[in-house]
């Protein structure tokens, strides 16, 4: 029987019964291991990362729709053919993103990372992250949840997007070509872009010094985004006093990269919002009924933007 649904993922992937499930509905499903030989004459339907995927999507003359499991997908780039349709994971990490920047934020705002290994006395109070101005790189549904939960501390948060668009949860948002407008007076920035070629060094030494003396920066998109020597000379003269690293260009990065030696820099080693087990069978099932029924999928990834 021709396998029309090919899942591709490894032993540890506790998504893939359900996966496996919901695609048998309606059409025959086979599962491999990234690597794995197989005929994928017949596969109209792929799902799985990024990275396992991009290898035999030439080998998938029928291929009409993949479906990631990553919320990114420039791996995929160059080489998706313009009719197939590409459903990123979207509308599942805006809680474990909100936690993990604004746990950064209130730990190093608030000095517990210090105060949790003192071992003496320190009075000084801190004053908080309220009435602070918080800007985040990447006003798509994860930045929106970002934004709506900071809010809830009295940040004042703006937003930076490709076309300056408004939308919920920001006070305002700026386009890219206003970059650095928008970084202006910022105390902290928070990166959420993904890699295109239009966001590659989107973070440099102009970007940078727009901000408030003493600001704190976290890059949990992609690692394009920053330029490294840049973000290193800003840390050294103080222009940034903290910066959170989740993601990088090199992954893992090395143990001998200059990153890790650098004062007031954490690395966080790409865990920022893992993906929930439950997401990806949800949202599969979710478009894979629009598929079936002929309908446009609303998640899509847009080709001309790359995400």
């Amino acid at each position: 029987m021709a396998m029309e649904l090919l899942v591709v993922g490894g032993p540890s992937d506790s998504w893939i019964d359900a996966v496996v499930a919901a695609g048998k509905r309606a059409m025959t499903v086979a599962v491999v291991e990234p690597g794995q030989l197989i005929d994928t004459s017949s596969v109209r339907v792929l799902v799985g990362a990024p990275p396992d995927l991009a290898p035999i999507i030439t080998d998938c003359p029928h291929l009409q729709w993949i479906q990631s499991t990553w919320a990114g997908v420039d791996a995929l780039m160059g080489s998706v053919p313009q009719n197939v349709q590409v459903t990123p994971l979207k509308g599942v990490f805006g809680q474990a993103m909100s936690e993990f920047v604004l746990g950064w934020l209130l730990a190093l705002e608030r000095n517990i990372i210090t105060r949790a290994n003192t071992k003496h006395w320190i009075p000084e109070v801190e004053a908080g992250v309220s009435g602070k101005r918080l800007g985040i790189m990447g006003a798509g549904t994860i930045g929106s949840v970002v934004a709506t939960h900071a809010a809830q501390f009295g940040l004042e948060v703006i937003g930076l997007n490709s076309g300056g668009q408004s939308v919920p949860g920001f006070v305002t948002c700026y386009s890219s070509d206003n970059r650095l407008e928008f970084a202006d007076g910022l105390d902290y920035l928070v990166c959420l872009l993904p890699a295109t070629p239009e966001t590659d060094g989107i973070i440099d030494t102009a970007l940078l010094t727009c901000m408030n003396s003493g600001a704190i920066l976290i890059n949990a998109g992609r690692g394009n985004a920053v330029v490294d020597v840049d973000l290193i000379k800003a840390l050294r003269d103080e222009t940034l006093r903290y910066a959170v690293l989740d993601v990088f260009t090199e992954e893992p990065l090395p143990d001998s990269h200059e990153l890790w030696q650098v004062p007031g820099l954490f690395i966080t080693s790409h865990t920022a919002a893992p993906t929930p087990a439950q997401a990806i069978p949800e949202v599969f099932a979710r478009n894979l009924e629009l598929f079936l029924l002929g309908e446009p999928m609303v998640e899509a990834m847009c080709s001309e933007r790359g995400y």
